[in-house]
């Protein structure tokens, strides 16, 4: 007979790792702190996951698959750099208002040499990054010069470490409003047109 998952414990362990992270770092947050926070046993998470980086992979792919999902369909509907860019730092600053804590999950997971990112969705990153600067030197709305690195600095982390100073309140100012995105946009493209 097949286990019944309860999703409600799969999802209490998620949130729970994600604070583990965010709290801890990912050579930090141990599996039993985090079955504890979750209110499961250690042997329940072992069902579903191998290990703590089984579990942080997870989580990570579905955040990223979010963002990398959306570029795909902005990218296929034709929208220009500039669209693609917006849309992608209104997505970021969503998440921000509505659950920071996942804001800060990718934030420490980018800074964590203990943890590394699955080699399928660091080439899928790259393919799309690839593919923004082909149409955005098609469209003149890149510098020739601009590569994938820069791409991702300017599409991905620079926002969240935008986002990551304001929920820190690190110059007092903890609002992310459209005020705050316009900054993003505006440094993002005078970046990409140097």
């Amino acid at each position: 007979m097949a286990r019944v998952i309860d999703e409600t414990k799969i999802e209490r362990i998620k949130e729970a790792t994600l604070h583990m992270v965010v709290q801890k770092g990912y050579g930090g947050a141990s599996i039993s702190e985090i079955a504890s926070l979750a209110g499961v046993a250690e042997g329940y998470l072992y069902r579903h996951y191998k290990g703590k980086a089984d579990l942080v992979h997870d989580l990570l792919y579905s955040n990223l698959n979010e963002l990398i999902n959306q570029l795909e369909q902005l990218l296929d509907n034709h929208h220009t750099v500039l669209e693609i860019f917006e849309q992608l730092t209104r997505t970021l600053f969503g998440i921000a208002n509505v659950q920071p804590e996942r804001i800060k999950f990718l934030y420490v997971l980018m800074h964590d040499y203990n943890f590394k990112i699955e080699e399928s969705q660091r080439e899928r990153i790259l393919n799309l990054c690839t593919r923004v600067k082909v149409e955005g030197i098609k469209s003149g709305e890149i510098a020739a010069d601009i590569d994938e690195e820069e791409i991702y600095l300017i599409g991905v982390a620079y926002p969240i470490q935008f986002i990551n100073l304001h929920l820190k309140n690190f110059f007092n100012q903890s609002e992310l409003g459209e005020g705050e995105i316009k900054k993003v946009l505006k440094i993002g493209k005078e970046l990409i047109k140097k």
